[in-house]
Order: C-alpha cells, then structure tokens, then sequence
C-alpha cells in the first residue's frame, strides 16, 4: 500500500516537473518571438528616421539630383504652361509669378499651339552648394506644328538651352528664386561672343554631373 503511494506521488512529481518544463520552454520561445518581432519594428522605425533625415538634408542641400528633377519637370510639357502645377513646388511663389507672367506674354501665347511635346533627356550641371547657384545645360526635344490646320505638318528637332537658377531656403527647403535661360549651349555662347558678353554665366562649381 505504501509503494502505490508513494509511486503516485513520483507520478504527480514528475508530472508537475514536466508541466513545468513545457511552461518554461513556451515562456521561452514565446519571449525570443516577441524580441524578434521587437527588434524587427526597431529597425524598421530606425530605417525609417535615417531615410527621413536625408530627404531633409536632400531638401536643404543644393545638389545635381534637386537641380536634375527640377529641370525635367520645366522642360517636359506638352505644351507652354501645361505644366505649371509640376514645377511650382520647385519654385518660389515670387519666382512662379515671373514664370506665369512671361508664359502670358503676346509673343509667347501666339506660338504656343505651334510648339508642342516638349521631352526633356539630358542635362549636364554645375553647382555652387556655397551661393546656392546652379548652372546647366539642358537638351531636351521639341515639336513645331507649321500649320494648325494640318496637324500632320510635324517637325520634330531637338534644342539646348543654358539654364542659371538661384535657389533660396524656404521653411528649410531649397526652392528656385530666379530661373535665366539662354538659348544654345554655354560653350557655344562663349565662342561666339569671345567672351566679351559679360551676360553670359560663369560659375565656379564645386560640383558637377551629367544626367540623363
């Protein structure tokens, strides 16, 4: 009689012992997925805080991307004006003013059916990060429409530009204050003018790109 219980008893033992045991071990491996998943959202929130300051940084540094996008939203339209709602983000409120003003003008509103698909591919530019300055030559594809009437009357030519924009901080962004363009490439300019026409730019870049 005694040896039965004594055997229940090192049968309930033993039994608590390995109910134990299995509590442990699900503690165990329930606590190693939750620090899993606890380290998982960390470094998720930390990629997320690094890849907000450098759009930050981005947006207050003068650099070729901020230029790049700036001037493929400017010379990418399908006709003058159209895309104003794209490059005013890019700009300030008094430099899109000017912008609009010079679009309105007579002479640019008479031929403004007449050049059409403006497409911009490729720039290559020139940037001050000290002044804030941007200089760049841009080459981008035009459509001329030589008779309304007759829309088949396509030409299809590509043009270059040299484009200065100076850039002001505003609410710790880098938006365009004032936008000059000059028709031809700034080599070209030069050439042709010796170098004696002091409205052609000149700037001292600190850094430079070609982009596509």
């Amino acid at each position: 009689m005694l040896n039965k219980v004594k055997a229940r008893f090192l049968i309930g033992v033993g039994g608590l012992i390995a109910v134990s045991f299995m509590v442990m071990i699900g503690y165990t491996i329930g606590s190693q997925s939750v620090s899993k998943q606890t380290e998982h959202q960390i470094r998720a929130e930390a990629n997320k805080l690094v890849t907000k300051e450098k759009q930050e940084e981005k947006a207050t540094v003068l650099s070729d991307d901020l230029v790049n996008e700036f001037l493929t939203q400017y010379f990418t339209k399908v006709q003058l004006g159209e895309n104003n709602s794209r490059i005013k983000p890019y700009m300030t409120d008094s430099a899109f003013s000017e912008e609009e003003a010079n679009q309105n003008k007579a002479i640019n509103q008479v031929y403004k059916d007449y050049i059409l698909d403006y497409r911009f591919e490729s720039s290559s530019i020139y940037v001050n990060t000290e002044s804030n300055v941007a200089l760049a030559e841009v080459t981008y594809q035009v459509t001329y429409v030589s008779d309304l009437s007759e829309q088949q009357q396509r030409t299809t030519q590509t043009e270059n530009k040299t484009v200065m924009l100076s850039y002001s901080k505003v609410s710790d962004k880098l938006l365009v204050n004032q936008l000059t363009i000059w028709n031809g490439k700034l080599e070209d300019m030069k050439e042709a003018t010796n170098g004696a026409n002091s409205s052609i730019p000149t700037i001292q870049g600190t850094t430079t790109s070609e982009n596509n």
